[in-house]
């Protein structure tokens, strides 16, 4: 247990700023923090954050992640541009897998989940006080104390490289190592998987424990002229001299194996652990490539041994991050975001009865679909603007006619708080009866259940808007949550549809979903019909719609039959 007492001794020189956006939770945030810090401002969103801190001077800066104007991570970014040592604490209850990719890309020093837990926030506190206070004596000894400087230079020096509890080479070493390599090299990065989990159920001392063990593994392991770094919490690295592809791997799997086996005592239990280990090679950002690589055989599961190439999943998501985060900015600017309209047949009748509204970005260079910006959208915070734009010019388009027609809601947005609100100004402004406006979320909003989500979900039901779930099928559908939430349209994902004609499984599928729907009272909608011989399949199984290029593909002015 932490003394507050003592360690509000090392923080009560430290300077923070905190922002949040909710008043009560920057009120009773603010009294907890000034238990221990006597240097605390506070800005009320990112963007007061902002201009905060670029007028004053700060050791530290705890931030929260969803506001208006600015979000955290955007205030992270700006700050780490500004200076890549400040150091940035998120607090937040946002913890996907999303959100602690882009605070960890950015290099934010520490997390401290909502509601918070006074243990593990005096933990971080603790944490970030030390480097704060070792950078501020080392910054002091060079100013004051020059006439030892060579002396107490050597001593800093093996501070700074040597991690204490390993007795281990550190990431600042390693740092300096790869600076300086001069033929090719082969880069491990070993990380424990479920670490915190450890952590949180046997203890921090415990946890230390298992990364004692596993360095001193690790040490009998090494390969001749190897060296062996532990980088931090659950990382080690191994650089080594052997490039050849089938003798990397075969050392990884070797290492793994050895974790797997290394049984580790805890107070009266023994547990097993496994590792997933990234390979890099060549003589240029190592560890750079090392960690994309670590980042891809996490995103497959655990325990996996990935090697580092240019067409990794991650890798890719970086070049489109930067490929599409201008197009997407000046997209909002110059009002090139707009909708296309793709039909939707009422197979009773054959005739168009609604259309789905799809975003576009249109540029000099070509016209991009969704499949490329969405995605990079939602990472730079600008998914809901785009979702505004699509209302108000939808909504536009419509007023002129009877059709029904669809806009595609997201997590992110129902999250947002936004909707509700938004859509009772333009149904207003265009004079739109809500029952013509179907609003077509993704199933998985059903299995996670995210509570705002939800209510705004049912805000915007009771205005009179039907609820379609989106790509049925293609996530672990909750048959039993999507019931409870009086699902008016059931849109079966088209990978399963487009084969139906000649995969009997794709064809048992489909029917095992329409008769669900059918079964809670909900109509169906089957996407990617492409061609006579499916869209008979459709209409003999029942279902209700149709919609695909065999009617029409997407379009900014409306298709007719």
């Amino acid at each position: 247990m932490i003394d507050v007492k003592e360690l509000s001794l090392k923080t009560k020189d430290i300077r923070i700023l905190y922002v949040e956006d909710e008043e009560a939770v920057r009120e009773q945030t603010t009294m907890i923090l000034s238990m221990l810090f006597e240097h605390i401002d506070t800005a009320f969103d990112g963007e007061d954050g902002w201009n905060k801190y670029k007028n004053g001077e700060y050791d530290a800066v705890f931030t929260d992640i969803s506001m208006p104007r600015m979000d955290g991570l955007e205030l992270t970014r700006r700050i780490k541009e500004q200076n890549r040592m400040q150091k940035v604490i998120i607090i937040s209850a946002y913890n996907t897998a999303d959100y602690l990719f882009q605070a960890i890309e950015l290099g934010v020093d520490g997390f401290i989940l909502k509601p918070i837990e006074m243990e593990r926030m005096l933990i971080t506190i603790e944490k970030l006080a030390t480097d704060i206070n070792n950078s501020k004596f080392i910054q002091k000894y060079h100013e004051n104390l020059e006439k030892e400087l060579e002396e107490k230079t050597k001593i800093i020096q093996r501070q700074l490289v040597i991690n204490k509890l390993t007795g281990l080479q550190n990431r600042y070493a390693l740092s300096q190592t790869l600076e300086n390599i001069e033929s090719e090299k082969a880069l491990y990065i070993i990380n424990i998987d479920n670490f915190d989990s450890i952590n949180t159920i046997h203890g921090y001392e415990n946890g230390n424990k298992v990364i004692r063990a596993v360095s001193q593994m690790l040490s009998t392991k090494l390969q001749k002229n190897d060296q062996l770094f532990y980088l931090d919490g659950d990382e080690f690295a191994i650089l080594s001299d052997t490039t050849d592809c089938k003798s990397c791997e075969r050392f990884a799997k070797e290492l793994q194996l050895s974790i797997e086996t290394l049984p580790i005592r805890l107070d009266i239990n023994t547990i097993n652990i496994t590792a997933s280990i990234a390979i890099a090679k060549g003589k240029n950002e190592l560890l750079k490539h090392a960690h994309i690589a670590l980042k891809e055989a996490k995103r497959k599961g655990k325990n996996r041994i990935q090697l580092y190439h240019e067409n990794l999943t991650i890798e890719k998501l970086q070049e489109q991050i930067q490929t599409f985060s201008p197009i997407i900015r000046k997209a909002i600017e110059a009002d090139s975001v707009v909708p296309f309209y793709q039909p939707i047949v009422d197979n009773r009748t054959h005739k168009i009865s609604k259309y789905e509204c799809l975003a576009r970005i249109i540029t000099q260079d070509g016209i991009y679909s969704p499949f490329h910006f969405i995605d990079v959208a939602q990472m730079i915070g600008l998914l809901p603007e785009i979702t505004k734009i699509m209302i108000d010019k939808s909504f536009q388009k419509f007023q002129k006619n009877d059709y029904s027609f669809s806009i595609n809601i997201t997590e992110i947005d129902l999250n947002h708080n936004y909707l509700d609100e938004y859509f009772s100004i333009k149904l207003q402004e265009y004079q739109i009866d809500p029952k013509r406006v179907v609003l077509e979320v993704l199933e998985g909003i059903s299995t996670i259940g995210m509570t705002k989500a939800l209510e705004q979900l049912k805000k915007l039901q009771d205005m009179g808007s039907a609820l379609a779930i989106d790509d049925f099928g293609a996530q672990n559908s909750n048959f039993g949550r999507v019931q409870t939430m009086n699902v008016d349209f059931i849109k079966i994902d088209g990978s399963f549809v487009k084969n139906i004609d000649k995969d009997e499984k794709s064809y048992s599928i489909v029917k095992s979903i329409t008769e669900f729907s059918k079964s809670i009272g909900a109509e169906v909608v089957a996407e990617y019909v492409h061609s006579e011989a499916v869209q008979k399949k459709v209409e003999a199984l029942g279902i209700e719609f149709s919609q695909g290029y065999y009617f029409g593909e997407p379009k900014q002015d409306l298709t007719v039959l």
